[in-house]
């Protein structure tokens, strides 16, 4: 019935589709392969990661600035130390020209200079200059003291767990007005914070809104220190142990 002719061997379809498959993932595996770590590179668009340099803004934050100008004794320096700061002859008159304050002139001129951002920017830095070339010694950590004080005036109140409220708040910001910008520098606020504060508030509402503004950004920002103890502390610590009395007083 049949020949002998041979009849070539037909491989199944699903047999050819499958070895299909595989082939074309070792060519695939075979071609990642070939592409080195430098091709890679090469083809993938480079982000640009910003250089942090250590101790920049851990350290060297506006309240540090501002402790280490209240807790200098010699103002009138502002100028000697701004030249070391390598700050030309411009912006020390820049500065002079803006503000009238020598405590102001000596903080902007620190804010100036850590905008610069030069290698040396960090607090150990700063310390070491003003202590080695001006001989200036400047302790920031004066909690231990201002708790002691803390407790010398409490008379022994319950309130340790009495949160900032805006009536404290208000009360406050009658007596603490005049210096409500050095209060918020050291209670942490930001510079550019404080500025729009100012610029909404005091040419219509003046500097007991500036005050009330600052302490109602404060609490919110910073809400576990928002506590009438903790605000007392911390007016001890700048030498506003007046303003802690009268804190206290409200209760």
């Amino acid at each position: 019935m049949f020949n002998d002719e041979k009849i070539p061997f037909v491989k199944p379809i699903r047999a050819t589709y499958q070895a299909l498959i595989l082939s074309d993932e070792k060519s695939r595996t075979a071609l990642k392969r070939k592409i080195s770590l430098d091709d890679e590179a090469d083809c993938c668009p480079k982000t640009k990661r910003p250089v942090i340099r250590a101790g920049h803004d851990s350290e060297l934050d506006d309240k540090a600035l501002w402790t280490i100008c209240s807790e200098y004794d010699s103002l009138h320096d502002w100028k000697s130390l701004a030249k070391y700061l390598t700050l030309s002859n411009q912006d020390i008159m820049l500065i002079e020209h803006k503000y009238d304050d020598l405590l102001e002139c000596f903080y902007q001129m620190l804010i100036r200079w850590r905008l610069r951002r030069p290698e040396n920017c960090n607090l150990s830095f700063l310390l070491n200059v003003i202590n080695q070339k001006f001989g200036k010694s400047i302790c920031l950590d004066k909690k231990k003291d201002a708790q002691q004080y803390f407790k010398l005036i409490s008379k022994k109140k319950s309130i340790d767990n009495i949160r900032l409220n805006e009536k404290v708040m208000w009360n406050a910001s009658d007596f603490m007005c005049e210096n409500w910008k050095s209060i918020g520098r050291f209670l942490g606020l930001k510079e550019t914070t404080l500025i729009q504060i100012e610029a909404k508030h005091l040419p219509i509402d003046g500097l007991r809104e500036c005050c009330y503004q600052m302490l109602l950004t404060w609490s919110q920002q910073y809400s576990y220190e928002a506590f009438v103890k903790d605000l007392s502390i911390k007016l001890i610590e700048m030498n506003f142990k007046y303003y802690a009395k009268k804190l206290l007083e409200i209760f």
